[in-house]
């Protein structure tokens, strides 16, 4: 019995999960519903009541009170039956609603509008010098900052639209364009206008622009404070929330957070 029982133990501990514990408790009321149910009768085969010759009062008296004790033995089963019945009906409402919870859909086809904000980088104008890049990220933003070879101030986004490259890993400024460090795209720092597309290296470079759409680079307002010099930066601050909800609702479920992480 000792050993049982270890083994037992070893199982509830093992097995313990809300869901596997509502289980159990439902198997072990059903199991002693019905022993209940079952026993009786077999106790009353094994061990039958003993006929013995009384006075007919005794003998009414006897059955009276029989029949009331079969009466609360009838109410006291139908009690245990019906608190049976509930915790069963309650614990399959529970794991119902846990079941429920877990498939629920957590995203939503609501249309995400732009909202331009004016939002400081940090930087001041004396930070740069001519033709220097900073990255930033603001508001959801990737942007990089720099200033033209007449020290022009410009904002434009980080990664190149040929593959995503980013800009501030090498890129160079030569006069007001920006040129892209990997494939040498080249793009106007005053609209983002495209002025070559991928020309290096030789053979590879216009190939790999061959199976990507030519794209303008993405251009940002930019502006210095008149108190302080800092600069600011106009930006969408609902672009992450909008291009995150564009994302496949399939099967997997591959609805992203405006925060970057899974549901």
């Amino acid at each position: 019995p000792g050993s049982w029982l270890k083994h037992c133990n070893q199982f509830c501990l093992l097995s313990a999960t809300p869901s596997a514990m509502i289980r159990a408790l439902a198997a072990a009321l059903g199991l002693a519903l019905l022993v209940s149910v079952v026993t009786g009768p077999v106790l009353s085969f094994i061990s039958p009541s003993v006929a013995v010759n009384r006075a007919p009062a005794l003998r009414l008296s006897r059955a009276s009170e029989n029949a009331a004790g079969s009466q609360e033995g009838m109410g006291a089963s139908s009690v245990m039956a019906v608190g049976a019945a509930c915790c069963l009906a309650a614990a399959a409402k529970v794991a119902s609603t846990r079941r429920q919870s877990k498939t629920t859909a957590h995203y939503t086809t609501q249309v995400i509008l732009p909202a331009l904000t004016w939002l400081k980088t940090g930087l001041k104008a004396g930070d740069l010098a001519a033709t220097e890049l900073r990255a930033k990220s603001i508001g959801g933003n990737d942007i990089l900052i720099g200033k033209t070879e007449g020290g022009k101030l410009f904002c434009v986004g980080n990664l190149c639209p040929h593959i995503g490259t980013p800009m501030s890993e090498g890129a160079d400024v030569i006069g007001d364009v920006i040129v892209c460090p990997l494939h040498g795209s080249s793009f106007s720092t005053n609209d983002g206008q495209l002025i070559d597309w991928c020309p290096s290296p030789p053979i590879i470079g216009p190939v790999t622009g061959f199976l990507v759409e030519k794209k303008n680079l993405k251009i940002f307002e930019i502006r210095t404070s008149l108190f302080g010099g800092d600069i600011e930066v106009l930006v969408d601050t609902n672009a992450k929330k909008a291009y995150e909800a564009n994302y496949w609702k399939g099967l997997l479920d591959a609805q992203g957070k405006d925060d970057g992480t899974y549901y």
